[in-house]
């Protein structure tokens, strides 16, 4: 239990909405900057870098968690920072856990601007198919902030997303230059 009460505080900490940081590394910079600075803090790339992403595993508090760092397509500013959790395998586990974080990001940053808690069609809790229903994409449990969001993943993890706003308006323009030049 104290492990788990430290592991939320040192993510649910680092997400600062105007610090816009995770661990004390800032969600800015080149996507190679950001990517070094956890390499610092004993964190591994686990899934070779793309153009505009890549994920690296670490541990904070004794526990596994994965960081994506998302970047624009051309300047590769970091604009996104996802969090997932360890996996779990129980639904009782995986809700306890993605309740335990909504309390702590509704302290921190106040009532959610959006939240959702519901099973699509066929599925219903209690009906048993509750890990069936997450691996198919059929829960939505999530809650959003400015520049924060909260969810359960078809991947049976948790997911803290944190994103810098400015550099979020970098990548859509981005994005948009690049659409118009294919097309």
């Amino acid at each position: 239990m104290k492990k788990t009460t430290i592991l939320l505080s040192l993510i649910i900490t680092s997400f600062a909405s105007y610090s816009q940081e995770f661990l004390g590394i800032k969600v800015d910079g080149t996507k190679e900057s950001v990517i070094a600075k956890y390499k610092a803090k004993g964190f591994k790339i686990s899934i070779p870098p793309s153009d505009n992403a890549v994920t690296m595993d670490g541990i904070v508090d004794n526990s596994k968690v994965e960081v994506l760092i998302v970047s624009t397509p051309i300047t590769h500013k970091v604009w996104q920072i996802q969090v997932y959790l360890e996996k779990d395998y129980s639904w009782g586990n995986i809700k306890k856990r993605y309740e335990k974080y909504l309390a702590l990001l509704t302290e921190k940053y106040g009532t959610p601007n959006d939240s959702f808690s519901f099973f699509k069609d066929p599925y219903y809790e209690g009906d048993g198919y509750e890990m069936s229903a997450i691996r198919t994409d059929k829960v939505v449990y999530s809650a959003f902030w400015e520049n924060v969001s909260l969810s359960i993943t078809e991947w049976q993890q948790v997911c803290i997303k944190y994103e810098n706003s400015v550099n979020a308006e970098l990548y859509t323009k981005e994005r948009n230059t690049i659409d118009k030049t294919i097309y």
